[in-house]
């Protein structure tokens, strides 16, 4: 059995045991980096609450539809 391939990069949030993925996909992980503290103060002027989030990057073989899309 062999691995999927990562090939769309996301922006996403921890909030205890919650995950979400917020932004992208993007086409690469290092522009995924580049785009957190962006869509982390863009998601601080919506909800507050999202100061308090554990904010970073993930991966995923398929297309997974974000709220903030490419931002």
């Amino acid at each position: 059995m062999t691995a999927p391939t990562i090939n769309h990069f996301y922006v996403t949030a921890v909030n205890g045991s919650r995950k979400h993925f917020v932004a992208g996909p993007y086409p690469d992980h290092a522009t995924a980096l580049d785009r957190v503290e962006a869509v982390r103060a863009h998601a601080d002027e919506k909800d507050p609450r999202a100061w308090f989030m554990a904010w970073g990057t993930a991966g995923a073989s398929a297309i997974i539809k974000t709220p903030l899309g490419a931002f």
